[in-house]
């Protein structure tokens, strides 16, 4: 807290006074994590459109979001508000901004309907975000493309087959 109060310029005081706890502190900078979460793309296709939503998730995964995310992952079981704070700010953001993606998808007659939500269309950050966790591998843009051509459009071709 005497950390946050110095760069703020203000006392300690103060900030006890708008957060009574680091919990709360946390809670509320995680929120505004989802601020830092993409903005739609649209560019009049899915593979288009999910090339634009990897590629943000490697440049925020390799960047200082993914770092912030990444310290408080252990916090998270540990901290109810704030694992709330992250699935009601920036996963809910993510989800919702992935689900319109394939709702266009499903619109514009690219995939069957009711694909969003599914397995299938969480293959294309899944394979992301394990690598950024687990793997010992870059999470790169060439490994975002070959995830979205090699895995991600082959499951939809299969799940969608093509129309008469």
């Amino acid at each position: 807290m005497d950390a946050v109060a110095a760069e703020a310029g203000v006392g300690k005081a103060t900030i006890y006074r708008r957060w009574r706890t680091k919990s709360e502190l946390v809670a509320d900078a995680v929120l505004a994590l989802a601020d830092q979460v993409t903005v739609l793309p649209d560019h009049g296709s899915l593979e288009a459109d999910l090339r634009a939503l990897m590629r943000w998730l490697v440049v925020s995964v390799n960047g200082p979001l993914g770092a912030a995310i990444r310290s408080l992952l252990s916090a998270m079981a540990h901290d109810p508000q704030l694992k709330a704070a992250f699935h009601g700010g920036p996963m809910e953001h993510w989800h919702a901004t992935v689900h319109q993606v394939w709702t266009r998808a499903e619109a514009r007659g690219e995939v069957r309907p009711g694909l969003a939500g599914t397995a299938v269309a969480a293959t294309a950050s899944a394979s992301i975000l394990q690598r950024w966790l687990f793997g010992v591998d870059p999470v790169d843009h060439a490994f975002a493309d070959e995830v979205l051509v090699d895995v991600v459009l082959p499951l939809v071709a299969f799940t969608c087959p093509t129309r008469p």
